[in-house]
């Protein structure tokens, strides 16, 4: 039964998050060929300062919400109160900082796109809850209404001032209107309002684990983003933008699948908590069926970063390439590392999971303090370096708590290991060898290495290959199902009728 809930829940999850990240993708595509790398470096200094407020706010005590199964509508309302004020104060902070920010980094239009930035957190406080509540039951059907109208509808605001001349206005004015649409349609959409009740009491249960969470969220979040900072400031605005641009093309297919990962796993580690067994199996098949995709679109992105930033972007990107083929690589590990760090949340240990990101922070540190010296590219390679090293520090409590360590889970996945490096091989072999456009170039060879990695897996019999096809049987099954369900619930209905 819950085999075929999540597999409905999946899909409804990955459908929200590749239209949503899609149609931001595309936005940003078309904003890429009309703004210039500088305008998009300043926006990426904006986001930082503000995601870094909505996840010290907002973060772990959503989170709270979601590990927590049984939940009453008085700490659920008083979460929400807690999170707007705390959306409020932190928002108006980061105004008040705005001048001393943008004298910092010497950049006086820093200023006012800061106090819309304060904005876009006051915003986004507002359905924090419904959307933690929403995610608990997974619903994502019902998140994907609210979120694909609010990406579309914001990207064509967004395209439209850039057109206009607006610059690095269009980016702030997209990002707030995405927040302002999505909070107003989850409104409308979830049935949860809060009640006038706010006790300290009611949020001190949830406070123990979303406390730690949202600290190691924020700790994540200032060494993860804190490169805008650097880049910034060590390098300037134009450096930054190209950077971010990368980084982002990097995070299309990769945080698409993490982001599906998370936002499914999460509920379904946490109701399977107390069964290490169960949730031994459920980590083996999610990291097999994570990463049946990603190693292969990391791999491929990596050989082919240079068509990719040319045939989406324009020439003018052209220096962001080789920065996207070393983030590439950098991405192949990370659905292993959201699903180990999951699993660690659902069994209610924030604290341990607040403390190996001080261990991972303090040796990302070393890497990036010396990768500084050597420009961009060098903050590059040190992520790949911290890669490595954080996915062994993540599996630690896996192993620990469930019998089933790093090396373990690297072990499962030879198959995928294998056929990716096949495909790797014939991408390589054939790049030298297709005439055309750049465009033409990039659809041969995306095909070309994507049917010989389907070719290999299926030779190599990779489980997870066949654990995807019975998935999406289960989820073929259900929908007919249904259907047939509805069918004989209308039928009965005319014959009542008839014989009335």
């Amino acid at each position: 039964m819950l085999r075929r809930r999540a597999a409905a829940a999946g899909a409804w999850s990955a459908a929200d998050v590749i239209l949503r990240q899609g149609v931001g993708f595309v936005v940003s595509i078309v904003l890429a060929r009309i703004l210039t790398p500088a305008d998009f470096g300043l926006m990426a200094l904006v986001l930082f300062f503000s995601s870094f407020s909505i996840y010290l706010v907002q973060g772990g005590i959503s989170a709270a919400l979601i590990q927590r199964q049984d939940t009453t509508l008085q700490e659920e309302s008083a979460i929400f109160w807690w999170n707007l004020i705390g959306s409020v104060a932190f928002g108006l902070l980061l105004g008040l900082a705005s001048p001393w920010i943008a004298d910092f980094y010497g950049y006086p239009l820093l200023q006012p796109l800061l106090w819309v930035a304060a904005l876009q957190i006051a915003l986004t406080g507002i359905g924090a809850v419904q959307t933690a509540l929403l995610t608990r039951e997974l619903r994502f059907d019902r998140l994907m209404i609210a979120g694909i109208p609010a990406s579309l509808l914001s990207g064509i605001v967004g395209v439209a001032a850039a057109a206009q001349g607006a610059g690095v206005w269009a980016l702030a004015l997209q990002s707030c209107l995405m927040a302002a649409i999505n909070s107003a349609l989850i409104w409308f959409i979830s049935p949860w309002r809060p009640i006038a009740f706010f006790r300290p009491s009611a949020v001190r249960g949830l406070l123990g684990f979303g406390a730690w969470l949202g600290f190691s969220n924020t700790l994540e979040l200032v060494y993860s983003q804190g490169f805008s900072l650097l880049i910034g400031k060590l390098y300037g605005a134009r450096d930054l933008g190209l950077y971010s641009r990368a980084a982002g093309t990097q995070n299309l297919p990769s945080g698409i699948l993490s982001s599906v990962v998370s936002g499914l796993a999460f509920p379904i580690f946490s109701a399977k908590a107390d069964d290490p067994e169960a949730l031994r199996r459920g980590l083996r098949m999610a990291a097999g069926l994570a990463m049946l995709i990603n190693v292969p679109a990391m791999v491929g992105l990596a050989l082919l970063s240079s068509l990719v930033i040319e045939v989406l972007f324009g020439e003018k990107w052209a220096p962001a390439a080789p920065i996207l083929a070393i983030l590439a690589f950098v991405g192949i590990l990370l659905p292993m590392h959201v699903l180990n760090l999951k699993l660690l949340l659902a069994q209610g240990r924030a604290d341990t999971y607040f403390r190996i990101e001080i261990y991972k922070k303090v040796i990302g540190t070393g890497f990036v303090v010396g990768g500084s010296l050597f420009g961009i590219f060098g903050l590059a390679y040190s992520q790949l370096a911290v890669a490595v090293a954080a996915y062994f520090v993540n599996t630690m409590p896996t192993a620990r708590n469930i019998g089933y360590g790093g090396f373990a889970q690297l072990r499962d996945l030879a198959g995928i290991w294998g056929a990716s490096l096949g495909m790797a091989l014939v991408v390589l072999l054939l790049r030298q060898h297709v005439p055309g456009p750049p465009a033409v170039q990039l659809v041969a060879l995306t095909a070309a290495g994507g049917v010989s990695y389907l070719a290999l897996c299926f030779i190599l019999r990779v489980p997870s290959l066949w654990e995807a096809k019975n998935a999406a049987g289960h989820l073929i099954a259900d929908r007919r199902a249904r259907r047939r369900g509805a069918a004989s619930q209308d039928c009965a209905s005319d014959v009542s009728e008839a014989q009335g």
